[in-house]
């Protein structure tokens, strides 16, 4: 707007041909961009007074625009296929012991401890040797210690101090050993049957 006030200024007249001719050189300088507003909406530079390259009026600017709307275009569609499969990722808070994913065999074979979270989900991990590397989250797993006893959750009403509506919480109770039934020895010797035995009736004929 500056530089349309500025031309402006000097001709006086917008009609007249001096300010014609100003206009369209504006229309045909290049921006912070690296385009003219000409190439921008049509393509390609406007001829003008000025000599010019007949490269000048060719339409690679707009070929240009539209590689990168296609370029654009697949990288959406290739996110949108990515995003289909993941799931997020809970953020993981410092001195959380987590298991590391080795980058050639794949496999959750380091330990280490969360020391400083960076930016883009990076985390800084030190290492029992005493070395300190970034890890992305994606390669972090949080090292959960297994329990010594099972628990279950039940509800309990928890009457309020002040009389009004009781609220439900969760009482964590834990769980007693399942009682094995004890082991009878089996006796020595064969097995005897319990049926008794009906003495045996002899008739004279």
């Amino acid at each position: 707007m500056k530089a349309i006030k500025e031309l402006v200024a000097k001709t006086g007249d917008l009609s007249s041909e001096e300010f014609l001719a100003g206009l369209l050189e504006f229309r045909n300088t290049p921006h912070e961009s690296g385009a003219s507003p000409a190439q921008i909406l049509f393509g390609h530079q406007l001829r003008s007074i000025v000599p010019a390259h007949r490269s000048s009026y060719a339409p690679e600017w707009k070929n240009a625009m539209i590689a990168r709307e296609r370029q654009a275009a697949a990288a959406a569609e290739t996110k949108l296929r990515y995003d289909a499969h993941t799931r997020p990722l809970s953020p993981l808070r410092i001195g959380t012991q987590v298991r590391i994913q080795d980058p050639d065999s794949k496999l959750w074979t380091h330990v280490g401890v969360i020391v400083a979270v960076g930016r883009y989900r990076s985390y800084r991990i030190k290492f029992a040797s005493g070395s300190v590397l970034w890890r992305n989250r994606r390669f972090l797993r949080p090292l959960v210690p297994a329990e010594e006893e099972t628990t279950a959750t039940v509800d309990r009403i928890n009457p309020s101090a002040d009389g009004s509506a009781p609220t439900v919480v969760d009482v964590i109770i834990p769980t007693a050993p399942t009682q094995q039934p004890p082991i009878v020895p089996a006796p020595d010797g064969p097995r005897r049957g319990t049926r008794v035995r009906k003495p045996r009736v002899i008739t004279s004929v």
